[in-house]
């Protein structure tokens, strides 16, 4: 029986760094995978076809995962997605493409308006939407809707969904998140260490809490903030979740604490030598 991990990288939700964590981890094994057109258009079959053609395939990360998996008689998939606060998420969307060399709709968007004309743009129609309910979307599936608003289906998936993944990641969270990731992955992947440089972030962590973050998202985003929230309130709903079942994942942990700080401990000595070496 092979294994294969299949992260579902949802934009700004800390793929990029776990994508550097499993590609540190499996090498060649590892595949970015970008042809996102083949993988929307054919979904489960063509995944199916990828990994019966990749017999090295240990670890696969793609914008557009398929849902349904196919479900393979010689292949057991591991899907893992990461769940990031959808308010504290607009905010770093907007700057990372302000700052983004690149002329997509969004990177110029985002360079000729302030963040509250983004924000009005991206709830358009004819906008791709990469701040309403996004991180819903990606988890069933549903990435290309051109539905302003999902359907309650779609929240009903996605719980279900969450609910029967064991991997299931808090990007506020993320260190603790990697240790669940450990324990659970580490049956079918003895050597699995996912300890980590970040990757492409927006904003360095600072001692700002979440929640100062969250209301000054809101407090910029003024009259505009009821509709954010109507317009994500599936991501908020799914959000809860991820944090509820990490605190179980933690709570089953034998010695969690001591797990987190020996994580801790192997992402510091990446990080100490990457600077011996500038």
């Amino acid at each position: 029986m092979r294994h294969v991990i299949l992260h579902g990288h949802i934009f700004k939700n800390a793929g990029t760094t776990f994508d550097w964590s499993l590609e540190r981890c499996f090498g060649e094994g590892f595949v970015d995978h970008r042809d996102d057109k083949t993988m929307r258009e054919r979904r489960a079959r063509y995944l199916a076809e990828l990994v019966s053609e990749t017999p090295q395939l240990r670890a696969l990360s793609s914008h557009h995962l398929c849902s349904p998996r196919p479900e393979m008689d010689d292949v057991t998939f591991h899907p893992v997605y990461f769940l990031r606060h959808p308010i504290e998420r607009i905010a770093s969307v907007y700057a990372f493409e302000r700052r983004q060399d690149a002329d997509t709709r969004g990177a110029r968007a985002a360079k000729e308006k302030d963040f509250q004309e983004y924000v009005r743009w991206r709830f358009q129609n004819n906008v791709p939407g990469t701040i309403r309910d996004y991180q819903t979307c990606n988890i069933t599936g549903c990435h290309d809707s051109k539905t302003k608003q999902a359907p309650v289906s779609w929240l009903r998936r996605g719980i279900n969904q969450l609910a029967a993944i064991d991997c299931v990641g808090v990007v506020d969270r993320y260190d603790e998140s990697m240790v669940v990731f450990e324990a659970k992955l580490r049956a079918d992947f003895p050597d699995i260490d996912l300890a980590y440089r970040a990757q492409n972030v927006t904003n360095p962590r600072s001692e700002v809490t979440l929640e100062t973050r969250v209301n000054d998202t809101l407090e910029r985003l003024g009259d505009l903030a009821v509709e954010v929230i109507r317009l994500n309130s599936y991501d908020l709903a799914l959000y809860r979740q991820a944090n509820q079942k990490l605190d179980a994942a933690l709570a089953e942990l034998p010695d969690a604490e001591r797990s987190l700080e020996d994580f801790r401990k192997r992402c510091q000595k990446l990080n100490a030598r990457r600077l011996r070496l500038w």
